[in-house]
């Protein structure tokens, strides 16, 4: 059974893996990953006798290669799908793209995760390193598909804001520019309030609930992961515990980013179309009826 693959990514596929660059682009990557890991493992167990590794070595292994993952992912992806729609304007074969069959919303899709197929692949390829934490111990098979599920998630998201702006505005670099900005307002600037809030209401009054913006952070998310899967239950600072229901806060954040990505991906589709109506249509008042006083009883 042939499965139907969306003509935009299958194009972007063809191109993007044709070369070396993309083989040569992830080998680089894993044995960068790779010299990072073993430079923090050797660096963790210097002042031990005959250099033992022990499992508290592998978890700060693994807690510092998933924070320089969740780095790249933040950075480079706004990056890769900013330009996916105004490239495409500003070469001039948006209208060729627009005059095909294919829907609003195939082609958002379809650039979005063309744009990010790189990094997911980057994301996948290095599996193999983490397991070998999780071969020594350090961490379980179930944390490890969680960690990965949360790259994927945020991925997708980051590179939602980015494509939204690319269809919002006509030129990549301002598009660039406000997807960077939107981004780290939601890590900074939300961070920033949660800091207010923390000092000007839990330190005075005591009350110690999590605060609404956190859900919404992907950053607070992110630790909120790794402290959940060392023992200490997702609660991080006064201010970032467990929600009512039981579940942890990156979890809450993640359903969040999917419900968020899906927003911008609908509003993307709309932009991009050439016949745009309303956002949302609205029933057409009912027409009054004409009588007709000529008429004779």
């Amino acid at each position: 059974m042939k499965i139907a693959l969306n003509p935009v990514l299958q194009k972007e596929f063809k191109v993007r893996m044709r070369g070396w660059k993309a083989a040569a682009l992830i080998g680089v990557y894993i044995l960068v990953m790779m010299a990072v890991g073993l430079f923090m493992l050797k660096i963790s167990s210097l002042n031990r006798m005959n250099a033992t590794i022990l499992p508290q070595d592998l978890i700060i292994v693994y807690v510092f290669l998933a924070t320089i993952q969740f780095g790249l992912i933040s950075l480079v992806s706004p990056s890769l799908t900013s330009g996916a729609i105004s490239g495409e304007r500003e070469k001039q074969t948006l209208e060729i793209l627009l005059s095909t069959r294919l829907r609003c919303s195939s082609i958002i899709l379809g650039k979005l995760f063309a744009s990010l197929s790189q990094m997911i692949l980057l994301i996948i390829t290095t599996l193999p390193i983490f397991s070998i934490i999780f071969f020594y111990g350090g961490i379980r098979i179930h944390e490890l598909l969680q960690l990965f599920v949360f790259y994927i998630i945020l991925a997708i998201t980051v590179g939602s804001i980015g494509i939204f702006f690319s269809t919002l505005v006509k030129k990549t670099t301002a598009s660039t520019v406000l997807s960077y900005a939107v981004i780290i307002f939601i890590y900074l600037g939300f961070l920033f309030i949660d800091v207010v809030y923390m000092l000007l209401v839990v330190k005075n009054s005591g009350y110690n609930k999590t605060f609404l913006l956190n859900y919404f952070n992907p950053l607070m998310g992110f630790i909120s992961l790794m402290t959940s899967q060392f023992g200490q239950n997702g609660s991080i600072m006064p201010g970032v515990n467990l929600s009512k229901n039981g579940l942890p806060l990156w979890m809450i954040n993640s359903i969040i980013n999917l419900c968020f990505s899906a927003v911008l991906i609908y509003l993307s589709s709309w932009r991009l179309s050439p016949v745009r109506g309303r956002l949302f249509p609205r029933r057409s008042p009912k027409e009054p009826e004409i009588i007709d006083h000529t008429k004779e009883d």
